[in-house]
């Protein structure tokens, strides 16, 4: 494992109560999954509304996860956060098409969520700042703060045919990572790595990376989820569906 995941497991054992690192904390996992849902195909959007506890059982299952190359895949190769991906997708399109129970079904959808979710964390995406251990675990309680704040914006739904689509979103998700990714320790340099919450504005490079990550995330788990739905048989007869590259602003912003 690379050594970089090691002092992340680390971090979060410390600052997030024992579950092993991971690109969001459970709050901001349960919030894109359930905004992400809401998204979903119709038919798939009912059955998720109604196993809403396993949905929920799934998006923190991998909390337990001790692997932490699992949530993290960086420039150099290291970390293995698109193959659980991947592997999520895989598992529930096969609970499908093999008539599981829902139940079982919509908590894999929630596993797949949270590692979707996990590739489009800046932080889960690079480990070239040495400095990152000083402000990892306190850049996710900042994003779960501000997160109510940020403005919801679904970036389209996409053809994602076959599985060189899933790909194609985790490796977008990831490059658009690396951007972002030296703006967060450039913030907190600017406040002498001290805690984030309660000192980035809503106006901080900070809350912008972290706005942009958040809505990217809800998209990219509506695509996937969409995906599974029609790999597996699902029907999404909606009309109009925004192209891929337009902007729909969400509201309202829904709480269960």
């Amino acid at each position: 494992m690379h050594p970089r995941l090691y002092t992340r497991l680390a971090i979060s054992l410390i600052f997030l109560g024992g579950p092993p690192a991971s690109a969001w904390t459970p709050a901001t996992q349960v919030t894109i999954a359930r905004e992400a849902a809401r998204l979903s195909p119709p038919d798939l959007y009912r059955q998720i509304d109604k196993h809403h506890r396993a949905y929920a059982e799934g998006v923190n299952a991998p909390f337990a996860d001790t692997d932490a190359s699992r949530h993290a895949k960086n420039p150099d190769g290291s970390g293995r956060l698109d193959r659980a991906a991947f592997d999520a997708v895989d598992a529930a399109i096969l609970a499908i098409r093999g008539h599981q129970p829902f139940d079982e079904i919509v908590r894999r959808l929630g596993v797949v969520s949270h590692f979707v979710a996990d590739a489009n964390n800046p932080l889960a995406s690079s480990a070239a700042d040495p400095d990152e251990g000083r402000y990892f675990a306190d850049y996710l309680r900042y994003v779960e703060t501000a997160q109510p704040r940020f403005p919801l914006v679904f970036y389209g739904l996409q053809p994602a045919a076959d599985g060189r689509g899933i790909s194609s979103i985790l490796d977008a998700a990831l490059r658009r990572g690396r951007q972002l990714y030296p703006m967060i320790g450039r913030e907190y340099r600017r406040i002498g790595f001290g805690s984030a919450v309660g000192v980035f504005d809503d106006r901080s490079t900070a809350f912008g990376v972290g706005s942009i990550a958040f809505s990217h995330a809800v998209t990219d788990v509506t695509l996937v989820l969409r995906y599974i739905w029609l790999a597996a048989g699902g029907i999404d007869d909606r009309a109009n569906l925004p192209a891929g590259g337009t902007r729909l602003t969400v509201l309202p912003r829904t709480a269960r």
